[in-house]
């Protein structure tokens, strides 16, 4: 086992299990750190996916008595809305791994930086039009899951924050607050687990050497930190969302936008 490579990799675990959860990113954090440990494109996309993966069965856990409840006549209609969230997100998913822009994605600072100054703007702009009132998510449009399906795949690009996003445009479309992070969550499940298939089968078609490495030791332990991290950072958002605390992101997003967008202007003249 590789101990340098190991403490990388959970390192990267702890932060995709809070960023993934919190509004602040977990694709734009992977790649900051991805770039400072001086892993190649590749490498960094294939521990990302393992670790998204992860943060995949902290959601199924957290809403496992809800996903149970849309099995049943009346979840029909939530299935469907979250069917309509998820296709913004798979056209654009699809389209960037033909056009192999993933990878090429993964360590650009100069879009990471953007990507987080983005997500404090769509916080910001979320906050400032949530009520206490809202519809339920059981009420929402069509139109309404289209369009926070849009926002989701928006985040797409590194540094915008798929929760922050998602919950922004949620808020600002006039959800309830709960049920803002319920349809984020509902809508990372195709998000995250076709990105995963995807990824999963480019792996899969590359050298041996390639594919031992994704399905290493050391990744298998990423996950699982990433599946007990992401649970609970999962339990803090919801408390954060119904107590109005999700402004303190945006400010992170700021300074640390601001910095890595720096970054990347000085790596554009060296």
């Amino acid at each position: 086992m590789d101990w340098q490579n190991l403490i990388e990799i959970a390192v990267m675990a702890v932060f995709q299990g809070i960023a993934e959860f919190l509004p602040i990113s977990s694709s734009g954090h992977l790649a900051v750190l991805a770039k400072l440990s001086g892993q190649s494109a590749e490498s960094a996309v294939n521990i990302s996916i393992a670790l998204h993966a992860g943060t995949l069965v902290s959601i199924v856990l957290f809403y496992f008595r809800s996903l149970l409840n849309l099995l049943n006549r009346q979840g029909i209609r939530t299935v469907m809305l979250i069917f309509v969230g998820s296709l913004p997100a798979g056209v654009a998913g699809i389209v960037i791994k033909l056009l192999k822009l993933d990878d090429l994605l993964a360590l650009k600072m100069l879009v990471v930086g953007t990507g987080f100054l983005i997500t404090a703007m769509l916080l910001r702009n979320g906050l400032k039009s949530s009520t206490d009132d809202g519809i339920k998510l059981e009420e929402m449009t069509i139109k309404q899951a289209l369009l926070i399906g849009i926002a989701q795949a928006i985040a797409i690009c590194p540094g915008i924050s798929r929760s922050g996003s998602t919950i922004a445009s949620a808020l600002k479309l006039g959800v309830k607050k709960a049920d803002c992070a319920r349809f984020s969550f509902f809508l990372a499940i195709p998000a995250i687990g076709g990105a995963t298939l995807l990824q999963l089968i480019s792996a899969l078609k590359k050298s041996g050497t390639e594919n031992i490495a994704l399905f290493s030791t050391e990744v298998i332990i990423g996950f699982s930190i990433s599946v007990v991290v992401g649970f609970v950072a999962l339990k803090l958002l919801i408390s954060m969302l119904n107590r109005g605390k999700l402004e303190y992101f945006s400010w992170y997003l700021w300074v640390i936008g601001i910095v890595v967008l720096s970054w990347g202007i000085i790596d554009l003249f060296i």
